[in-house]
């Protein structure tokens, strides 16, 4: 019945954990979904206004200038854009197509300060830049913008100081300076210039003759025309290629949608592809066969096709984390709990075992000496010869006295498991203390008692529970000894012991003499409670004294470490 019980409650601590694991997990699931559900949804709006924003931008600066070359096309479509998740195409009557590309768009100062060709942009390619250098000019330079900033707030900086415009390749520099400057530095006449490097574009394939003929611009002494850090390092190439672009729209069948509605293509379960189209019609009058009385209007085609893509871990990685983060904790906590729960409920089963046990062992206990009483006192009350009175009279005095005795050992260990008891500790010398109890054994002991006393130490305890540690140890030695065997008490720096020799003690149940009415000698008929070695273990537990029994060569050993003062 008991086992059964048992197994039912390890069973519902099982389905309790199980039921846990199942409802946290499900719900973690359910709400990462709903996480990256809403993320997606709001990533994908907030990527739609982004990509509408740039491209009526674009179609804007076609407007204003619909004449525009096609290197001021190249830095309307690469200004302001982030290449390493965004892609903006445009094509021009299914001919000219100008990509995002690994170019950075700048606007240049004239000498007298102003913008050149107003309203205007233009370029410089990293390709073109890095071929003017060589690779030890280039490594130079990288460790000049990779220097970190000094403790008076220097740092360096790349300038391009004269350049050419190209209708090819945008701006080409022709002479390049590292600057040392400062925050605190406005112009450029306050810097520094470390190193100068100059370029003869005669030599490479950018200008034409007409271009090289003209003078290069340069920047005046106020401003700086900075080439970006990330830029000159290559950190700016595009992710996306136009050939990596056609090839998810085409493998999605959005070539065309795109310019009707907005397509989202997932790209595993966290990455995104949004694309999106856009067109400019633009009309303007041409005159035909150069007749200023005769014009036709002139329908201009621009197509612009845009990509961003999506990643729903950089918007919900934490809320994920987050999610499960909660959940695990749920999980260990009710785990911890149950386990727990099954520890107390086994330390409770035990407990309940243990009282059982003793209440078996009190009633085999009590039942001896009341069986006893109750038979002398029966002869007691038929019994008319005074020296047999007397001797039935003795033998109930001795029944008592064993029944008071194993009472009070009950309640002596019954107090020890007590969380209200608390230990009145003192300082004292060990060596008179346990004289004083050895006096009560020396007169009515059958055994010679060997004290041996080698320690200077002090002791800190509870005097009264130490004495009832002292006389239990002491009575189940004289108890348990052999027939004319002496009880060898030694005190040996900290280390107290107690040895006796017993003949009928096995070895096996060494490890059991510390369980409360647990008997190790066999055969005996010697009267006791089996509860005084529990007593001493509770006392010496509560002071903190490790403890232990050896047997060997039939002589059994009690000893205890007590906390020694010096």
């Amino acid at each position: 019945m008991k086992s059964r019980y048992i197994k039912r409650r390890k069973k519902f601590h099982y389905i309790i954990i199980s039921v846990t694991i199942i409802v946290c997990l499900l719900g973690t699931v359910f709400t990462s979904l709903a996480i990256l559900d809403s993320s997606r949804d709001l990533l994908i709006a907030n990527a739609v206004n982004e990509l509408n924003t740039k491209m009526d931008y674009i179609k804007n600066g076609i407007v204003t200038s619909p004449n525009n070359s096609y290197n001021e096309y190249v830095a309307l479509i690469n200004e302001n854009v982030d290449k390493g998740n965004t892609y903006f195409q445009l094509t021009y009557d299914n001919d000219m197509t100008i990509t995002t590309d690994n170019v950075l768009t700048v606007h240049y100062n004239d000498i007298n300060g102003g913008i050149l060709d107003m309203g205007t942009e233009n370029y410089i390619r990293f390709d073109v830049l890095k071929n003017l250098l060589s690779d030890d000019e280039y490594k130079e330079i990288c460790g000049y913008l990779n220097t970190p900033t000094d403790n008076d707030g220097n740092y360096y900086i790349l300038i391009c100081k004269k350049f050419y415009e190209s209708e090819k390749y945008g701006y080409v520099p022709c002479q390049l300076e590292v600057l040392k400057t400062n925050k605190v530095n406005d112009w450029y006449v306050q810097d520094e210039v470390v190193k100068t490097y100059s370029f003869d574009l005669s030599k490479y394939d950018y200008l034409t003759i007409e271009e090289l003929e003209a003078s290069p611009f340069e920047n005046d002494e106020m401003h700086r025309n900075i080439i970006d850090k990330d830029f000159f390092l290559g950190k700016s190439k595009p992710k996306y290629s136009q050939k990596d672009v056609e090839k998810i729209l085409s493998d999605n069948s959005l070539f065309t949608d795109i310019y009707d509605e907005t397509g989202a293509v997932p790209d595993g379960i966290f990455k995104y592809y949004l694309l999106m189209g856009d067109c400019l019609y633009y009309t303007e009058n041409h005159m035909i066969n150069n007749s200023p009385n005769e014009y036709k209007e002139v329908t201009r085609v621009f197509h612009i096709t845009s990509l961003k893509e999506i990643n729903l871990l950089d918007d919900c990685l934490w809320k994920l984390i987050t999610v499960f983060a909660v959940a695990f904790t749920i999980m260990a906590v009710v785990i911890t709990v149950e386990i727990f729960s099954w520890k107390d409920f086994k330390r409770r089963t035990a407990q309940e075992e243990t009282r059982l046990e003793m209440t078996n062992a009190i009633a085999h206990n009590l039942k001896t000496p009341l069986f006893v009483i109750g038979g002398f006192a029966e002869n007691l009350k038929n019994e008319e010869d005074t020296e047999k009175k007397l001797h039935n009279i003795e033998i109930i005095q001795q029944q008592t006295e064993e029944m008071d005795i194993l009472i009070h050992r009950m309640l002596d260990l019954s107090r020890f498991d007590s969380p209200a008891l608390k230990l009145n500790c003192e300082v004292f010398d060990f060596k008179p203390f346990i004289e004083k109890i050895l006096e009560n054994y020396y007169v009515h002991t059958e055994h010679e008692i060997i004290f041996i006393y080698n320690s200077k130490a002090k002791i800190k305890a509870d005097p009264a529970m130490l004495k009832t540690v002292l006389e239990n140890l002491i009575d189940n030695a004289e108890k348990y000894s052999d027939y004319g065997s002496d009880i060898t008490i030694n005190v040996s720096d900290d280390v107290l012991s107690i040895s006796n020799q017993c003949s009928s003690f096995d070895r096996e149940n060494l490890s059991k003499l510390w369980q409360p009415y647990f008997r190790a000698a066999k055969g005996d008929n010697k009267s006791g409670s089996g509860i005084g070695l529990s007593i001493v273990k509770s006392a010496l537990e509560m002071h903190g004294f490790k403890y232990k029994a050896e047997f060997e060569n039939r002589i059994i050993t009690f000893k205890f470490r007590f906390t020694s003062l010096d």
